[in-house]
């Protein structure tokens, strides 16, 4: 069976970079919120419509900063495989994940519209996951376990709303950082 080629990944550095990333993000909005909605924060001050544009601001900008990451981190490692252009299996990696976003997006809308904001996290978290599952018949990894986990922090994300954001950022910090160093110890091992 020949194992399959592609160059778009979430091992090594790019997962590490990725989840740091994410971490930082989920403590940013967090704190962003916590500030709003206390008297004393820097944020509280703001009108809601100018507090949801930041908000929107921030993720634009996650989304872009982990995007680049991604791509240009893994520039290195294309290099060295001697891949020219996108191979197919990213190209369908990257179809699955931005039909998600457009999902995310459009779903995140409808929940602000009807107001069931707690709903976003945990549908933020079982998408992703059903986008690794289905990823995975293109990678190299495991991504079909991590989105297993991811669907499973989505039902807690549901039950338990007041958490939400620990919960994502241990699934798009830390569960991106234990997937990247645990492929890169598997395809060392191999």
């Amino acid at each position: 069976m020949k194992p399959k080629t592609h160059n778009l990944s979430l091992q090594g550095i790019t997962g590490i970079l990725f989840g740091i990333i994410s971490l930082l993000f989920v403590v940013l909005v967090n704190t962003l919120i916590s500030h709003f909605t206390s008297s004393g924060g820097v944020t509280s001050v703001l009108p809601i419509t100018f507090f949801e544009i930041l908000i929107l601001l921030s993720v634009v900008l996650f989304v872009l900063i982990t995007y680049l990451i991604i791509v240009f981190v893994n520039k290195r490692r294309r290099k060295k495989s001697n891949l020219k252009g996108w191979e197919s299996n990213a190209k369908k990696i990257r179809v699955i994940f931005f039909i998600q976003f457009i999902i995310i997006f459009l779903a995140s809308y409808v929940c602000i519209q009807l107001g069931v904001l707690k709903l976003i996290a945990p549908l933020i978290l079982l998408l992703y996951g059903v986008s690794c599952i289905i990823a995975n018949h293109y990678t190299n990894g495991y991504s079909k376990i991590l989105g297993f986990f991811f669907a499973l922090q989505s039902m807690l994300a549901l039950f338990f709303p007041e958490v939400q954001f620990l919960l994502l950022g241990v699934a798009f910090g830390g569960f991106h950082i234990i997937y990247a160093i645990q492929n890169t110890k598997n395809n060392l091992n191999s």
